[in-house]
């Protein structure tokens, strides 16, 4: 019986085999250098952000003549080049002037040219002007970009003709934060302090989802309740901070839960009160006048025995009596003194007068008093606050929660009335309860919030690395190592089947006949031989297959 070669069997011709051999090695190699290239481009960064049409044209072109490879990222006007010539890009451009539009006032510095008109000249001042606020604005925490809009009017020599200035602001507020109305308040004052003659009240600000942040100014009943809104929630929020930050140390962050309702009372009230004490009387002046006048029937004449002599009998006289009634400044009055006569004035019975007048004022006690109260008198305080179970170790390392004992939380209360400056007579209440929180809070973000470490680009270098390690071995394990197994297969067959055929010193004519008829034979002629083979020589045919295995390890 013949013998025939065990070698694998191949439906493509012999002719196609190294030409297909080579094509796979040529594709693999192609892709796998695009692979590395891909992995060793530059990572880009942001260059400038939101650059007009103008300006991306001039941009591009100065980065090709400094050979800087960038981008223009798609659907926006964003300029991004290598990460680590950001630097070097942002130097040449800058000393190049560019990007124009956002040049401030480095536009003063240019040549306007010949001719340029006084209206161009303002114009160009009240642009750069615009840009410097927005950019100041800009630099504040919470704002991601601001751009300003003034009205400035034309001088006029006419005091009656001058119109006052007014100036919007639009600020892009940055995801998760807020304005407080203080830092909505310097950017008026900020805006107001840089035009001259420009008043605060004439400045509006906006934030990009439309809403007014300034204050509506006037006297109307919408501007009235939202001062009064946004002053009871200033106090609740001002409180509410007070109690988490005083708790949080103690219990934890993330772990307290406050929330106050304030009442206020927002009526205007003034009250004038007059008050008189008439018990209490104040001698504020006096004033005493004494008067003496004397009778002209006296004795009279020059000295001497005649003179010494009696008067002549008469009638006696009633001594005349002189009264003066005074008043004072209150309207109390005061009887003076009789007028007295002065006896011995003279031998002859001439007689003298005294007549006395005493003025005082009294002061009586007085009380004037005006009292206005303004609208936000605090009327009564409600706060409820929730506490978390504190955590714990056990002795197996295992977290355990345990309740706030009834002394813990009497402290707790006791802080919560110091910290809120509760007042029993007010009506204020406040109320602590501890309970478990269902899911783990959230540590409050601060003012500096951490990129994600996808973001960075040590990951984004990795990430490349590794994707170009995975495509190549993609590559080797199901495009190269299966053609290389069909390919060379058959060769390495034909290779060993000499060396086992050595022994075989009987069936050699058959093993000859076989090798010349390899090309011809078909598929059911090897498979025929091979049977054969094995039947034959079970030992040298398993011989030949674990050196195939072998190989192909």
């Amino acid at each position: 019986m013949s013998e025939a070669t065990l070698a694998p069997p191949s439906g493509l011709p012999a002719s196609l085999k190294p030409i297909l051999l080579l094509v796979g090695i040529a594709a693999a190699v192609a892709a796998g250098v695009t692979v590395v290239l891909w992995t060793r481009g530059p990572s880009y960064s942001l260059l400038y952000a939101n650059i007009a049409a103008a300006d991306q044209s001039q941009i591009a072109q100065a980065l090709d003549t400094a050979q800087i490879p960038y981008r223009i990222q798609p659907g926006s006007n964003n300029i991004e080049v290598a990460s680590e010539r950001v630097a070097e890009a942002r130097m040449k451009l800058a000393g190049q002037g560019l990007p124009e539009s956002g040049g401030g006032f480095a536009l003063m510095d240019k040549d306007p040219g010949f001719g340029v008109s006084q209206f161009m000249e303002n114009a160009r001042y009240q642009h750069a002007l615009e840009t410097e606020l927005g950019r100041t604005i800009a630099n504040l925490r919470p704002v991601e970009g601001a751009r300003v809009h003034l009205a400035i009017p034309r001088q006029s020599a006419f005091v009656r003709d001058k119109h006052p200035g007014s100036a919007s602001v639009f600020v892009q507020v940055k995801p998760g934060r807020r304005l407080e109305q203080g830092q909505v308040q310097a950017i008026i004052n900020l805006v107001a302090s840089s035009i001259p003659e420009l008043e605060p009240s004439q400045v509006t600000v906006v934030d990009q989802q439309g809403r007014l942040l300034s204050s509506p100014e006037g006297h109307d009943e919408f501007s009235l309740r939202e001062q009064q809104f946004d002053l009871v929630h200033r106090l609740e929020e001002d409180y509410t901070q007070r109690i988490e930050a005083l708790l949080t140390p103690m219990i934890g962050a993330g772990r307290v839960r406050a929330q106050v309702v304030a009442q206020m009372d927002m009526a205007v009230s003034e009250e004038a009160h007059e008050q008189y004490k008439p018990d209490s009387q104040i001698v504020r002046s006096e004033q005493l006048s004494e008067q003496t006048s004397r009778d002209g029937s006296g004795v009279q004449g020059v000295p001497g025995a005649l003179t010494n002599q009696p008067p002549a009998g008469g009638v006696a006289q009633p001594p005349s009596n002189t009264s003066a009634v005074a008043k004072n400044a209150s309207g109390a009055a005061t009887p003076a003194g009789p007028t007295q006569p002065v006896a011995g004035a003279g031998a002859g019975g001439a007689s003298d007068s005294i007549s006395k007048q005493t003025t005082r004022n009294y002061e009586i006690d007085r009380t004037l008093a005006y009292t206005r109260q303004p609208a936000g008198k605090l009327k009564r305080l409600t706060v409820a606050v929730l506490i978390d179970n504190m955590r714990s170790v056990d002795k197996d390392g295992k977290a355990k929660e345990i309740p706030l004992t009834p002394q813990q939380l009497e402290h707790v209360n006791q802080l919560v009335k110091d910290a809120v400056g509760f007042d029993e007579a007010r009506g204020d209440n406040v109320n602590v309860v501890n309970a478990s929180f269902t899911a783990e809070a959230s540590v409050p973000e601060g003012d500096l919030q951490t990129p994600a470490f996808w973001d960075s680009p040590l990951f984004l270098s990795i990430a490349k690395l590794v994707a170009g390690l995975v495509v190549l071995l993609v590559l080797v394990l199901s495009v190269l190592r299966p053609m290389m197994r069909s390919l060379v297969g058959p060769a390495r067959a034909l290779q060993l089947m000499p060396r086992t055929a050595e022994p075989l010193a009987s069936n050699a004519p058959a093993l000859a006949a076989a090798t010349a008829k390899e090309v011809a034979v078909t598929h059911e002629q090897q498979v025929a031989q091979a049977r054969t083979l094995v039947n034959q020589d079970p030992k040298r045919v398993a011989q030949v297959v674990r050196g195939w295995v072998a190989a192909d390890e």
